[in-house]
Parts: C-alpha cells; sequence; structure tokens
C-alpha cells in the first residue's frame, strides 16, 4: 500500500494526530526562525503591522472553510454507508419473507442461506484486520452465487406462480446493495486532496509562525494549531469505514439476523405455500 493510503487509511489515529500536530509546529517554528532572520538583514524592529493581521487572519479562514468542505465530503460518505446498510437490511428481510412462500426443501434452504449471508455481512461490517476482510469478502462472493443458485432451484418448480417474480427481484436487490456496500467502503476522500488540505495547513502555521510570534512564544497559536490537527484527524477517522472509530450502526443488519433466527422457517408452516 502507497505510504499516503497507509497514512490516511491505516495508520493508529494518535500516531496520525501526533504527526500532525507536530509538522504544523514544526511550521509555526520555521517561519518564527524566518522571520527573525528576515528582520536581522533588514534591521528592521519586532513591530507588526494591520496588513500582516489580514494575511494571517485570511489564511486561517481560507483553511477552515477547506476543513469544513473536506469534512462535509466524508460526511456525506458516511450518511450514504448508513443508508446502504438499511436498504441492504431491508432487502435481505424481504427475501426472507417471501422464500417463506416456497414449498419444503427450497424454503428451508433459501433461508439457511440468507441467514449465514447476514451473518457474514455482519462480521465483515465488523472485522478491522485487512486478511480478515479478504477471507469474509471471499466468502461474501460465494454466498452470493448460493443465494442465486438457489433462488434459481426454488422458482424453476414454480416459474408460473406469483412469488417467483418477486422472490427473484428482492433477492437480486439483496446481491445489489452488497455490491453497493463494498463501492461505498472503497469510497474515500481522494488522497490528493487531504494531502494537499495538510499542505495548506503547514503554510498557514508557518504565516503564523512568521508574524505572530515575534514578542516570543505563546500558547495560543500551538492551541489553536492542535485544534486543527484533531479536525483534520476526525475527517481521517470519519472516511475510515473499515478503520475508524466512527463507523455506520450495524443495527438494521442486527435487527433482521435476529428476525430471521427468531422466526424460523418451520413457523411459517402454517400459511400454505403458493402455486
Amino acid at each position: 500500500m502507497h505510504l499516503v493510503e497507509w497514512f490516511l487509511l491505516r495508520a493508529p489515529q494518535l500516531l496520525v494526530t501526533i504527526l500532525v500536530v507536530a509538522v504544523l509546529v514544526a511550521a509555526m517554528h520555521l517561519g518564527s526562525v524566518a522571520e527573525r532572520r528576515a528582520r536581522r538583514r533588514s534591521g528592521n524592529p519586532a513591530t507588526g503591522t494591520s496588513d500582516e493581521g489580514y494575511i494571517v487572519s485570511g489564511a486561517f479562514g481560507l483553511m477552515a472553510l477547506l476543513l469544513g468542505f473536506t469534512f462535509s465530503l466524508a460526511i456525506d460518505r458516511y450518511d450514504h454507508r448508513r443508508a446502504l446498510t438499511l436498504e441492504e437490511a431491508n432487502a435481505i428481510g424481504t427475501s426472507y419473507l417471501r422464500a417463506q412462500m416456497l414449498e419444503e426443501p427450497s424454503r428451508s434452504r433459501l433461508s439457511a442461506l440468507l441467514q449465514d449471508y447476514a451473518a457474514n455481512r455482519l462480521a465483515l461490517a465488523r472485522a478491522e484486520d485487512p486478511a480478515t476482510q479478504n477471507g469474509l469478502m471471499a466468502a461474501t462472493d460465494r454466498a452470493q452465487i448460493q443465494l442465486w443458485r438457489g433462488t434459481i432451484e426454488a422458482v424453476r418448480p414454480v416459474e408460473n406462480s406469483t412469488i417467483s417474480r418477486p422472490l427473484i427481484e428482492s433477492m437480486n436487490a439483496t446481491i445489489d446493495a452488497g455490491a453497493a456496500r463494498v463501492a461505498a467502503r472503497r469510497a474515500h476522500v481522494p488522497p490528493r486532496v487531504m494531502g494537499t488540505l495538510l499542505l495548506y495547513m503547514m503554510i498557514s502555521a508557518f504565516i503564523l509562525g512568521f508574524v505572530g510570534t515575534r514578542s516570543g512564544w505563546k500558547p495560543a497559536p500551538t492551541v489553536l494549531l492542535a485544534l486543527f490537527a484533531l479536525a483534520y484527524q476526525l475527517i481521517i477517522d470519519i472516511d475510515r469505514p473499515t478503520g475508524g472509530s466512527i463507523r455506520e450502526q450495524q443495527a438494521p443488519i442486527e435487527d433482521v439476523l435476529a428476525m430471521m433466527r427468531t422466526n424460523a422457517p418451520a413457523s411459517f408452516r402454517s400459511a400454505p405455500a403458493l402455486r
């Protein structure tokens, strides 16, 4: 994996925060050093002007705006993943209920496949280790093939019944929802955007050091940079669907899995199968 991608997607969050704070503080220190050297060369006293204050305000105002836009990108992706989780849970639940209108053994076979599939999807959403994720992804692909084969075998004897088409549609929606969630989890804020944002933060910190530390070190600029670093780390955290601490809730999948386990195919036998 590329170093930038590792930093954005796999690096420990505490390490990310420490590194960003350190880089920004170092950039501010370089700005302070550059200001002192420029002052010694010119012989001007350590006095600031209002124009310099406007420059600092403008630089940090634009930086806050860029952080806000990037945060919005990450939140939009998070909301999309959360909506897809509900969509997939609804598709699985619908497929399970429609499968109960089949005759045995198709009813029990499809029900068991759907339960195993939902459990696999839940485990995949909770997995953090890349090797475990890859194994569960392979299992998901196999489970989708088994689901589709089971659906074809189930509807062939009753292809002219009222349940065959709705079952095929709901099973297709289940598989499509799974693919959509995989694509959404692979969609991140572009690394170039995050890298450019970090570079702009470093330049702003340099300007702050050049203009704002003439009277000696003060804690306020360092605290300000730390706050910006925390905001940057929060964006990275939200943009990590498989490794961050802020993940979409899996309650919809948990609920539908509990429903399937509570309502076994045998509990639907009192309802006559459609022909």
